[in-house]
């Protein structure tokens, strides 16, 4: 009888081993739950951005985030609530984020506005705004969050690499390509009639 138990067990593992295969460099274990709990996800992380454009980005961290955190799993039988609170934290964070952008922009606004008296400039200064704004939404995540923390919130390439969990070095080739494409949507925009 424990055959047949373990021979269903290997096709089909519940989520608690899979997340015990994960958490014991499994990585093949997160295409399980990925199979498993994707749909969920995405249709949790949709609701909750009102389906921003990121919302597939957004569901691919929650999973890294998930092999990262795999050993901190408590085996219930489903992970899902897990999950969902893995992306509700990514979610939190991406409207703090989000949100203090849009105030240095607001404030980047009202200086130039301070500056000028001038209608004209103050409208183009909005619309500047907006094209930047415009631009981050077309980039990756993982671009958008290292140009983000590294411009918006002043953080060092450390510190981005302390709190995003990656190398440094990944730091620095992000924010690099993060630059080049930012310019070249900003540019591309320029161009379009």
């Amino acid at each position: 009888m424990n055959r047949p138990r373990k021979a269903a067990s290997a096709a089909s593992p519940t989520d608690g081993e899979a997340l015990s295969a994960l958490a014991r460099g499994e990585i093949s274990a997160l295409g399980v739950l990925y199979d498993r709990h994707r749909t969920a996800i995405f249709q949790f992380v949709a609701r909750a951005t009102g389906n921003a454009g990121d919302v597939e980005d957004l569901v691919h961290a929650t999973f890294v985030t998930a092999t990262k955190a795999a050993a901190s799993f408590d085996g219930r039988d489903s992970c899902r609530p897990w999950l969902v609170g893995i992306a509700g934290k990514l979610v939190h964070r991406r409207r703090r984020s989000l949100f203090r952008f849009g105030r240095a922009l607001s404030e980047l606004t009202l200086r130039e506005g301070q500056r000028s008296v001038d209608p004209a400039q103050q409208l183009g200064a909005r619309d500047d705004v907006a094209r930047v704004a415009a631009a981050l939404q077309k980039m990756t995540e993982a671009k958008r969050l290292v140009l983000l923390l590294a411009e918006v919130e002043s953080l060092g390439c450390q510190q981005i690499a302390d709190a995003l969990e990656i190398p440094v070095g990944t730091v620095w080739t992000r924010l690099h390509h993060a630059r080049k494409e930012l310019r070249e949507l900003l540019r591309e925009e320029e161009e379009e009639p």
